[in-house]
């Protein structure tokens, strides 16, 4: 569930133009590592350093509100680490020159290498390309504890696996992962990943995407300062730490 942060925001805290702030909501994604004691309590939350050091704090604030279920070894519950992937929204307060930031919890699971907190998604092939090929696909893969993925399924739910069965096994056995850690030791995951191939790349499509993003649940609820709902993402089908309250 999103909350309102109680606090305003310069708009260079969110890295945009104050000309472009002050009519705009400011969509943004980004993760942290959070290390968790045996009652799934937040210790300690690591946030990109790229980010103002407002904004991290604000973050940092709501992440240490959440609570997880324990992972269990032996049947005893045990500290350790997951990485948590966040959707925020930065809204114009009307009542200062600053803004409003919404956070939301997505998903929670090993972190991306790289740092980043959305995936790079794997290469259009050429072939699909020139016929004019799309398809969305859900990939299930399985981390190891080194960080390094392999392919348990690629399940078809539009267009023909074919044109993109090698992209897909390529782009991951090229992934590298920060795995979650269960008393101090990496554990190995599976995670669902939703994958969509489409050619529709204009403009128009571009300006319905930036749509859709100031439009979405984040920025409604700073906006509104009403709950929304996380959008749809990768799912892990295995974390040890379960999410009990992230509101």
């Amino acid at each position: 569930m999103v909350r309102i942060l109680g606090m305003c925001l310069m708009v260079m805290a969110v890295g945009a133009s104050a000309a472009e702030s002050a009519r705009k909501p400011v969509y943004f994604r980004t993760s942290a590592r959070l290390s968790l004691d045996a009652q799934g309590v937040p210790q300690q939350v690591q946030i990109d350093s790229k980010l103002p050091a407002v904004v991290r704090s604000s973050i940092e604030e709501r992440v240490m509100q959440w609570r997880f279920e324990p992972a269990r070894m032996d049947g005893e519950p045990r500290s350790g680490a997951t990485t948590v992937f966040i959707s925020a929204c930065a809204v114009p307060d009307t009542q200062s020159s600053g803004m409003r930031l919404a956070v939301d919890y997505d998903w929670n699971g090993p972190g991306y290498a790289n740092g980043l907190p959305v995936i790079i998604p794997p290469r259009y092939p050429v072939d699909a390309a020139k016929n004019s090929k799309s398809g969305i696909f859900r990939v299930v893969i399985e981390i190891q504890p080194d960080g390094r993925a392999e392919v348990e399924a690629i399940e078809p739910q539009k267009g023909q696996l074919r044109y993109f069965e090698k992209s897909l096994r390529d782009w991951v056995a090229a992934l590298r992962y920060v795995p979650e850690e269960v008393d101090g030791r990496p554990v190995a995951s599976r995670v669902a990943i939703p994958v969509t191939f489409s050619t529709e790349d204009s403009p128009g499509f571009r300006d319905e995407m930036r749509t859709a993003r100031q439009s979405s649940p984040e920025c409604g609820a700073a906006k509104a300062g009403s709950p929304g709902e996380a959008a749809p993402g990768p799912v892990v089908l295995d974390s040890p730490f379960k999410p009990i309250t992230t509101g």
